[in-house]
């Protein structure tokens, strides 16, 4: 009797376990399922093998990271969520931040499938590749850092058309020719930081539009 007992006992605690987890993994709010897919493309092009992103308790807006493994220390592997959508069920990536992890692919035009981005921060990797012009098609981003990468070549003049940009980081890379007079046109800029590139020429006197500026 006392083993039926105990055999009904724990079935009733294994089945009481998954009911409650089933629950809870129901009740939370995950990332929309383009932008799940759009990581993994992302994640390719910035040079990172094999992303695990499992369902829901792997889900990055849960983690508030990737699912990868970071050895550098000082490394940054952050990613923030607004999970206020569909009655707090959905959620969109706001912020990547991949700091110090030795990526060594190009800087990702695929970051343009996460709508809702507002900063992308992907300083002190070996990422190579033009900034991507694709970038500038997201409504809501204002923040930009790409410092100490490998970058080369001239800054486009389509940069100009970031026009809700209010912090813009390039430095540290080997950027080369001259500043373009286009970069006098972002005007929300209260940040601009292009030291220790291999620019020529002197600064462009359209900068002086960027009456924001608290940072050059």
């Amino acid at each position: 009797m006392s083993t039926v007992f105990s055999r009904f006992t724990l079935l009733f605690i294994t089945i009481s376990f998954v009911a409650a987890h089933s629950t809870s993994a129901a009740s939370l709010a995950l990332l929309h399922p383009d932008e799940l897919k759009a990581l993994e493309e992302i994640a390719s092009t910035l040079g990172i093998p094999k992303l695990n992103l499992l369902y829901v308790y792997g889900d990055p807006c849960y983690m508030k990271k990737l699912n990868i493994d970071v050895a550098n220390p000082g490394s940054e592997n952050i990613i923030a969520c607004d999970c206020s959508f569909n009655n707090s069920r959905t959620c969109h990536i706001t912020e990547l931040r991949l700091k110090t992890l030795g990526l060594p692919g190009k800087l990702p035009p695929e970051l343009v499938k996460l709508p809702y981005l507002r900063v992308i921060d992907l300083c002190r990797n070996y990422l190579s590749g033009p900034i991507p012009m694709e970038w500038a098609l997201m409504p809501y981003l204002t923040f930009i850092s790409v410092c100490a990468n490998n970058l080369t070549g001239p800054l486009p003049t389509g940069l100009q058309n970031f026009k809700n940009l209010t912090f813009l980081g390039l430095e540290a890379n080997q950027l080369s020719g001259p500043i373009p007079d286009e970069l006098g046109n972002l005007t929300s800029l209260t940040g601009l930081i292009l030291g220790s590139n291999q620019f020529t020429g002197s600064l462009p006197a359209t900068l002086a539009r960027l009456v924001n500026l608290e940072d050059l």
